[in-house]
């Protein structure tokens, strides 16, 4: 469902009907060592498809309050 969520987030026509990031995260115990490896692996994946530094940027900053939601440990 990331792919959906993002594509909503983000403007580009998509829905997203899963649950909030809240509850699909809940007893997961997501440590922030872990979210910020899944940033990692997202800015890889965008470099490998040659998203310039603005989009870069302005997608982390649309997913970045997300960050209080999934990191509970």
């Amino acid at each position: 469902k990331i792919v959906d969520q993002i594509c909503f987030l983000t403007g580009g026509g998509c829905t997203y009907d899963g649950d909030d990031m809240k509850t699909v995260h809940a007893g997961l115990n997501i440590t922030e060592r872990e979210f910020y490896g899944l940033v990692e692996a997202l800015v890889r994946a965008l470099d490998r498809h040659k998203v310039g530094l603005r989009e870069k940027n302005e997608l982390l900053a649309i997913l970045a309050p997300m960050k209080k939601d999934v990191v509970t440990h």
